[in-house]
């Protein structure tokens, strides 16, 4: 059973196009205007996009952060950047290395090994970096809860700046310097950063007051060259795509395109993607998940290699080796949540019945429990924790619903838990063996007191306008890539359409994992493809009748270009439902 959903016309449609449209195609006027992006000066920034003004020495501890890091690069000291082996992390990894390297500062990284050591900073690391020569050490993506690590790092006399974006503990960590935009005590005015966007003021920050130290005439260090791996990044870990992430990626979707890197270009070739026409649904649906792969199923040093490779022949058998992997991971996954779904379906009860799914197996990956949860959280909607858990310990990772911090709710069960971290709607755990029976208790009792009978548990879909198939012009919806880029908190159209008659219905895929439809309301007739939904090619038959929220989209084949329906969801059209 999937979940119930509550489809939500976001505003009705105006009578008269307000001033602010003047000019604009009125399929994109819709939008804007179900978004109530409708005051002027509002529309014309959205469209022509606020440039990136921020200050990143008001982020509480940067001064000193920089000033640890310029005195650093001139004494010559190893400074070892510290990240995770996410897409967020390896790019901010890369980031942060980079900018240092282009000081001339004698620079490393070190990506944890998430089957041997896990997420986040650990002693064993610490002290080895140390007994290395290390004699600082800056974490990007992490470290925002390590408070005995950081206790650790000094005991051993090394210096720690931690930089991170996740949900802030009630005791920080004693550290150098600790920068994260959700301390309470910062005055920093967007809190939303990614892992990559926070190394990415770190840079500006460092390179500001680098460039002030120059003699007249000296060229500048530019910390916009970083800009490409920001926005892989911010994407890829599924930030708000408001505010100062819009300007970033939007900047950084612009570098990305004509990228120097070797490895970046090769991973755009092998994904099969035009980087003329590049947008942030081919970095969350191609890039991302090869870059994330590599740590989900062997390492992430080789997706770090491939972000700084500086040959393009390396860049060629990276991109092949993380395709490759991306592959594997792939099949791996489609196994695995058939697994989950049958411990779930063993359990007493129905499903879609319960307030939280809860999956413990010995038998799972742990590099892609997070995919798993993901995949189980977006069928059912409802929260939901899967971990791998045999006798030397569990590991897991929950994804959770709009209105249930995650992260909040593992916060109330921290005394079951050995370690936590994320936001509201991801995070990671661990815990020991003994406790799983008692963290169980205890997160479903959480989840119960929040959500039970709580209309947080029907999806809401939001839709933006609902028009006839003949209103999807080519250059209507040429005129919707305005939006982009698009993620969360400014997600991709979703128009819906009414009483679409069936004309062809059939599974397609390998396995018939998806859904390929030809649909008519009388005034158009378009071709429609509904991802991970083929089995609903029994429910919608030819010549049954079903109402569509989609994005649409232009399809180009043999040189003809097309509008093309990318379905979200369909539901039987009125008269039609039970």
């Amino acid at each position: 059973m999937s979940a119930g959903q509550a489809w939500i016309l976001r505003r009705r449609s105006f009578a008269e196009a307000p001033p602010a449209y003047a000019g604009l195609d009125p399929l994109l006027a819709r939008v804007l205007y179900a978004r109530k992006i409708e005051d002027p000066a509002d529309v014309a920034a959205f469209l022509d996009g606020a440039p990136d003004q921020a200050n990143p020495f008001a982020l509480t501890d940067m001064p000193r952060a920089v000033a640890r890091l310029l005195w650093a690069v001139h004494a010559g000291e190893d400074i070892v950047v510290y990240g995770d082996y996410d897409t967020d992390g390896v790019t901010a990894t890369a980031l942060v290395l980079g900018a240092l390297q282009g000081l001339g500062a004698r620079a490393r990284a070190y990506i944890p090994d998430r089957f041997a050591e896990a997420y986040g900073l650990n002693v064993a690391a610490l002290s080895a970096l140390r007994e290395e020569g290390a004699d600082l050490v800056v974490t990007v993506d992490c470290g925002i809860r390590s408070v005995e690590e950081a206790a650790h790092a000094a005991a051993i006399g090394l210096d720690l700046i931690i930089t991170d974006h996740h949900s802030v503990p009630a005791a920080l960590p004693q550290a150098l310097a600790v920068i994260d935009p959700k301390r309470p005590d910062c005055p920093y005015p967007f809190q939303e950063l990614a892992g990559v966007g926070l190394a990415y003021r770190l840079a500006q920050a460092l390179y500001a007051a680098w460039n002030a130290t120059l003699p007249p005439g000296a060229p500048p260090a530019e910390a916009t060259q970083f800009l490409d791996l920001v926005a892989l990044g911010t994407v890829g870990d599924i930030v708000l795509l408001g505010g100062e992430n819009r300007a970033l990626v939007r900047a950084g979707l612009e570098a990305l395109r004509t990228t120097a890197r070797p490895g970046l270009r090769a991973l755009i070739e092998a994904s099969g993607i035009a980087a003329e026409r590049l947008d942030a649904q081919d970095i969350a649906f191609r890039l991302g998940p090869r870059l994330n792969a590599a740590g989900r199923l062997h390492n992430a040093n080789i997706a770090l290699d491939l972000l700084t490779a500086t040959d393009a022949t390396e860049g060629r058998l990276l991109a092949a080796r993380l395709s490759e992997i991306n592959r594997e991971r792939q099949t791996l996954l489609e196994a695995q949540v058939a697994a989950a779904s049958a411990t779930l379906a063993a359990e007493e009860g129905d499903v879609g019945d319960r307030t939280l799914l809860f999956v413990a197996r010995e038998d799972l990956n742990e590099g892609i429990v997070g995919l798993i949860a993901s995949r189980l959280a977006e069928q059912y909607y409802r929260p939901t924790l899967v971990m791998r858990a045999n006798g030397e310990g569990v590991r897991g990772s929950a994804r959770s619903i709009e209105g249930f911090h995650v992260t909040e709710a593992l916060e109330a069960c921290r005394q079951s838990l050995t370690r936590f971290g994320g936001h509201a709607m991801a995070a990671g755990f661990s815990l020991d063996p003994e406790n799983l029976g008692t963290f169980r208790a205890e997160i479903e009792a959480v989840a119960e007191e929040a959500l039970r009978d709580s209309p947080l548990l029907a999806r809401r879909i939001d839709v933006d306008a609902i028009v006839p198939l003949s209103a999807l012009t080519l250059d209507g919806v040429r005129a919707l890539a305005a939006l982009e880029p698009c993620g969360e908190g400014n997600p991709p159209p979703a128009l819906a359409t009414q009483g679409l008659r069936i004309l062809e219905s059939r599974a397609v895929g390998q396995t018939g994992a998806h859904l390929r439809l030809v649909v008519s309301d009388g005034t158009a007739t378009l071709t429609a493809i509904a991802f991970r939904q083929g089995p609903l090619a029994e429910v919608y038959p030819p010549s049954s009748v079903a109402d569509a929220v989609y994005t649409p989209a232009l399809n180009e084949y043999n040189g003809q270009v097309s509008v093309q329906l990318i379905v979200q969801t369909l539901r039987p059209a009125e008269g039609a439902r039970q």
